[in-house]
Protein backbone atom coordinates (compact mmCIF):
# COMPACT_ATOMS: atom_id res chain seq x y z
CA UNK A 1 0.00 0.00 0.00
CA UNK A 2 1.16 2.97 -0.58
CA UNK A 3 0.00 6.02 1.26
CA UNK A 4 -2.22 8.90 -0.13
CA UNK A 5 -0.68 12.33 0.25
CA UNK A 6 -3.46 14.68 0.38
CA UNK A 7 -3.28 18.08 -1.62
CA UNK A 8 -2.20 20.83 0.19
CA UNK A 9 -2.11 24.79 -0.41
CA UNK A 10 0.68 24.89 2.41
CA UNK A 11 3.85 24.62 1.42
CA UNK A 12 5.83 23.77 4.49
CA UNK A 13 9.01 22.48 2.92
CA UNK A 14 10.32 25.23 0.69
CA UNK A 15 12.71 27.65 1.77
CA UNK A 16 11.38 30.99 3.42
CA UNK A 17 11.89 34.38 1.71
CA UNK A 18 14.42 36.32 3.10
CA UNK A 19 13.30 39.48 4.18
CA UNK A 20 14.52 43.05 3.19
CA UNK A 21 16.48 44.30 6.36
CA UNK A 22 14.28 47.18 7.78
CA UNK A 23 16.21 50.48 9.24
CA UNK A 24 14.72 52.60 12.04
CA UNK A 25 13.16 49.92 13.87
CA UNK A 26 10.74 51.22 16.24
CA UNK A 27 10.39 49.17 19.18
CA UNK A 28 6.68 49.56 19.85
CA UNK A 29 4.33 46.87 19.22
CA UNK A 30 3.37 45.99 15.87
CA UNK A 31 5.98 48.84 14.50
CA UNK A 32 4.36 51.88 15.15
CA UNK A 33 5.49 55.14 16.34
CA UNK A 34 3.88 58.47 16.99
CA UNK A 35 6.17 59.65 14.40
CA UNK A 36 4.06 57.84 12.27
CA UNK A 37 0.91 59.88 13.33
CA UNK A 38 -1.99 61.02 10.61
CA UNK A 39 -4.45 63.64 11.91
CA UNK A 40 -5.77 65.15 15.08
CA UNK A 41 -9.30 64.15 16.23
CA UNK A 42 -10.66 66.14 19.04
CA UNK A 43 -6.84 67.15 19.89
CA UNK A 44 -5.85 63.29 20.22
CA UNK A 45 -3.12 62.51 17.57
CA UNK A 46 -4.08 59.23 15.53
CA UNK A 47 -1.28 56.53 14.88
CA UNK A 48 -0.88 54.87 12.05
CA UNK A 49 0.75 51.89 12.17
CA UNK A 50 3.57 50.28 10.18
CA UNK A 51 3.19 47.97 7.66
CA UNK A 52 4.68 46.26 4.53
CA UNK A 53 3.35 46.86 1.42
CA UNK A 54 3.60 43.11 0.28
CA UNK A 55 1.85 41.73 3.16
CA UNK A 56 -0.48 39.42 1.89
CA UNK A 57 -4.57 40.25 3.97
CA UNK A 58 -6.53 37.14 4.42
CA UNK A 59 -10.08 39.56 4.01
CA UNK A 60 -10.55 43.43 3.72
CA UNK A 61 -9.65 43.83 7.07
CA UNK A 62 -7.11 46.85 7.49
CA UNK A 63 -5.20 48.13 10.50
CA UNK A 64 -6.62 51.38 11.44
CA UNK A 65 -5.12 54.92 12.87
CA UNK A 66 -4.78 54.27 16.67
CA UNK A 67 -5.02 56.25 19.57
CA UNK A 68 -1.87 56.59 21.64
CA UNK A 69 -1.43 54.08 24.70
CA UNK A 70 -3.98 54.66 27.38
CA UNK A 71 -2.40 55.19 30.81
CA UNK A 72 -3.21 53.99 34.25
CA UNK A 73 -3.41 55.86 37.46
CA UNK A 74 -0.93 55.11 39.72
CA UNK A 75 -2.97 55.04 42.72
CA UNK A 76 -2.23 52.50 45.50
CA UNK A 77 -5.76 50.60 45.15
CA UNK A 78 -4.13 49.29 41.65
CA UNK A 79 -1.47 46.93 41.80
CA UNK A 80 0.94 47.06 38.44
CA UNK A 81 2.06 44.11 37.03
CA UNK A 82 6.09 44.03 36.45
CA UNK A 83 5.87 44.75 32.50
CA UNK A 84 3.55 47.65 33.10
CA UNK A 85 6.46 50.12 32.75
CA UNK A 86 8.87 48.75 30.22
CA UNK A 87 7.00 45.88 28.13
CA UNK A 88 8.68 43.54 29.45
CA UNK A 89 7.39 40.48 31.61
CA UNK A 90 9.69 39.06 34.66
CA UNK A 91 9.92 36.23 37.28
CA UNK A 92 8.12 33.97 35.02
CA UNK A 93 9.01 30.89 36.16
CA UNK A 94 9.82 28.29 33.57
CA UNK A 95 6.74 25.85 32.98
CA UNK A 96 6.73 23.44 30.73
CA UNK A 97 2.98 21.47 29.37
CA UNK A 98 3.65 18.58 32.03
CA UNK A 99 4.36 20.92 35.13
CA UNK A 100 1.11 21.63 36.70
CA UNK A 101 1.47 24.26 39.18
CA UNK A 102 -0.25 23.80 42.75
CA UNK A 103 -2.21 27.04 43.57
CA UNK A 104 -2.46 28.16 47.38
CA UNK A 105 -6.09 29.01 48.73
CA UNK A 106 -5.34 32.40 48.88
CA UNK A 107 -4.23 32.40 45.25
CA UNK A 108 -7.41 30.51 44.15
CA UNK A 109 -9.37 33.48 45.89
CA UNK A 110 -7.27 36.07 44.04
CA UNK A 111 -8.16 34.12 40.59
CA UNK A 112 -11.60 34.03 41.32
CA UNK A 113 -11.44 37.98 42.04
CA UNK A 114 -9.41 38.89 38.47
CA UNK A 115 -12.07 36.15 36.94
CA UNK A 116 -15.01 37.42 38.46
CA UNK A 117 -13.83 41.15 37.45
CA UNK A 118 -13.21 40.63 33.74
CA UNK A 119 -16.20 38.75 33.22
CA UNK A 120 -17.86 42.28 34.68
CA UNK A 121 -15.69 44.05 32.18
CA UNK A 122 -16.46 41.10 29.11
CA UNK A 123 -20.24 42.13 29.65
CA UNK A 124 -19.56 45.78 29.54
CA UNK A 125 -18.02 45.18 26.52
CA UNK A 126 -20.16 42.89 24.74
CA UNK A 127 -23.18 45.07 25.23
CA UNK A 128 -21.51 48.02 23.84
CA UNK A 129 -20.32 46.34 20.33
CA UNK A 130 -22.95 48.21 17.61
CA UNK A 131 -22.85 48.98 14.02
CA UNK A 132 -21.17 52.41 14.03
CA UNK A 133 -18.78 51.73 17.50
CA UNK A 134 -15.15 51.53 16.41
CA UNK A 135 -12.64 49.09 18.89
CA UNK A 136 -10.66 52.00 20.33
CA UNK A 137 -14.12 53.38 22.08
CA UNK A 138 -14.46 49.37 22.94
CA UNK A 139 -11.00 49.82 24.34
CA UNK A 140 -11.71 53.25 25.88
CA UNK A 141 -14.56 51.40 28.10
CA UNK A 142 -12.61 48.45 28.65
CA UNK A 143 -9.92 50.37 30.35
CA UNK A 144 -12.05 52.56 32.30
CA UNK A 145 -14.19 49.47 33.65
CA UNK A 146 -11.00 47.62 34.83
CA UNK A 147 -9.49 51.05 36.54
CA UNK A 148 -13.36 51.61 38.13
CA UNK A 149 -12.76 47.84 39.67
CA UNK A 150 -9.21 48.14 41.21
CA UNK A 151 -7.93 46.36 38.59
CA UNK A 152 -4.93 46.68 35.71
CA UNK A 153 -6.06 45.96 32.58
CA UNK A 154 -2.97 42.79 31.31
CA UNK A 155 -2.87 43.65 27.68
CA UNK A 156 -1.81 46.93 28.15
CA UNK A 157 1.85 47.13 27.98
CA UNK A 158 2.53 43.69 27.56
CA UNK A 159 5.42 43.59 25.43
CA UNK A 160 4.09 46.79 24.37
CA UNK A 161 0.95 45.91 23.91
CA UNK A 162 -0.46 49.92 23.16
CA UNK A 163 -4.52 48.69 24.39
CA UNK A 164 -6.30 47.51 27.05
CA UNK A 165 -7.92 44.59 25.42
CA UNK A 166 -8.04 42.87 22.06
CA UNK A 167 -10.09 43.28 19.35
CA UNK A 168 -10.27 40.92 16.62
CA UNK A 169 -12.84 41.40 13.69
CA UNK A 170 -13.88 38.97 11.00
CA UNK A 171 -11.06 37.00 9.56
CA UNK A 172 -8.20 38.52 12.39
CA UNK A 173 -7.55 35.43 14.60
CA UNK A 174 -6.25 36.76 17.11
CA UNK A 175 -4.53 39.93 19.12
CA UNK A 176 -6.13 42.54 17.12
CA UNK A 177 -5.08 46.09 17.95
CA UNK A 178 -8.59 48.09 18.80
CA UNK A 179 -8.32 51.28 16.11
CA UNK A 180 -10.53 53.79 14.28
CA UNK A 181 -12.73 51.32 11.80
CA UNK A 182 -16.49 51.81 12.71
CA UNK A 183 -17.87 48.51 13.36
CA UNK A 184 -20.32 47.30 10.92
CA UNK A 185 -23.56 45.11 10.59
CA UNK A 186 -22.43 41.29 10.31
CA UNK A 187 -19.09 41.81 11.60
CA UNK A 188 -17.90 38.85 13.96
CA UNK A 189 -15.97 40.42 17.00
CA UNK A 190 -13.79 38.93 19.88
CA UNK A 191 -12.70 40.51 22.78
CA UNK A 192 -10.29 39.51 25.03
CA UNK A 193 -10.50 40.58 28.28
CA UNK A 194 -7.86 39.77 31.06
CA UNK A 195 -7.64 41.74 34.37
CA UNK A 196 -4.66 42.22 37.22
CA UNK A 197 -6.59 42.41 40.00
CA UNK A 198 -4.36 42.36 43.42
CA UNK A 199 -1.31 41.06 42.20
Amino acid sequence: DVPYHYPSSLFMNKKKKQRPKIKNKSTAFGGSSSSSSSSLTGGVTLIKPKTTSNFQYAGSIRPGLQTPKRIVPDVDTIKFPDYALDGLPKNRPPLFPWVIETKKPEEIEKMRASGRCAREVLDLAGRSVTPGITTDEIDRIVHAASIERGAYPSPLNYHNFPKSCCTSVNEVICHGIPDDRPLQEGDIVNIDITCYLNG
